[in-house]
């Protein structure tokens, strides 16, 4: 037998908004509309009824001109999958990693459309861990909030310093890497990012250079004086002040790996 579910990953982003758009119509007014949807939507009349006969030809609703839609079972399918998936990101967004609702519900709608069925068992197996773990006397949401705020709010030293300075050097438990901040890497030194500093403007300058936790960078030139350092990331070379070097954490392979 043939397995006639509907593929949501087959489906574009302006469908998958459609399905949603009716999901909610039905579910709050019982009835869905091309005027309502076009509202939703921000878009022309015609455009929707356009889009409303591309869905039926492909089995997702049911549609005649000046007639309600209905969803089909594979549209109901497919619509109540995205609309779960929205909710669930826009939560996660919201508990996990403090963001405010308009915001969370705004990204929630860019990442809903792009993220796999495994990527999305991930987010919530994290979800899942990080609130629920009987391992864990420690709650480490309330920790991270606790950190977030002490950046915002300059409450404790502390905890603005701990994501370098205070625990730096880290050292993994296999004990086949060393870490340094990438000032201090030598010349022609090769290594991995592994964090980012305690500094929330440097911080957003870094990430907007491509300077991100599991990037590869090597040192062509460490800074001389007043001169920024040269590394190559990602394959391109690139100016970094000793400032902003300053901040990041490399992890590079031991001596001891390196001489075996």
């Amino acid at each position: 037998m043939t397995d006639q579910r509907t593929n949501v990953s087959n489906l574009s982003q302006a469908q998958e908004d459609y399905l949603k758009i009716i999901l909610d119509l039905i579910s709050s007014r019982r009835v869905a509309r091309i005027k309502e949807i076009a509202q939703r939507k921000n878009v022309s009349m015609p455009t929707v009824t356009e889009a409303m006969r591309k869905l039926a030809q492909d089995g997702l609703i049911n549609y005649s001109a000046h007639e309600f839609i209905e969803l089909t079972n594979q549209g109901e399918q497919a619509a109540n999958l995205m609309t779960a998936k929205h909710q669930f990101l826009s939560y996660f967004l919201q508990e996990i990693l403090n963001i405010t609702p308009e915001t969370a519900d705004a990204e929630a709608c860019l990442l809903e459309h792009h993220l796999s069925a495994t990527t999305l068992e991930r987010f919530i197996l994290l979800y899942q861990f990080l609130t629920n773990c009987p391992l864990s006397t420690d709650n480490p949401i309330t920790k991270f909030r606790q950190c977030l705020s002490s950046e915002i709010q300059s409450e404790n030293a502390e905890c603005r310093n701990c994501f370098v300075k205070t625990a730096f050097p880290h050292t993994l438990a296999d004990q086949h890497t060393v870490h340094l901040l990438l000032v201090n890497l030598p010349e022609g030194q090769e290594g991995t990012i592994v964090m980012l500093g305690a500094d929330i403007e440097k911080r957003h300058a870094l990430i907007e250079q491509g300077f991100v936790p599991g990037a590869p960078v090597k040192m062509e030139r460490p800074a001389i004086g007043d001169q920024p350092c040269i590394v190559t990331l990602n394959g391109l070379q690139t100016k970094i002040t000793s400032d902003l070097a300053d901040l990041i954490e490399v992890a590079i392979q031991s001596n001891i790996d390196n001489q075996l």
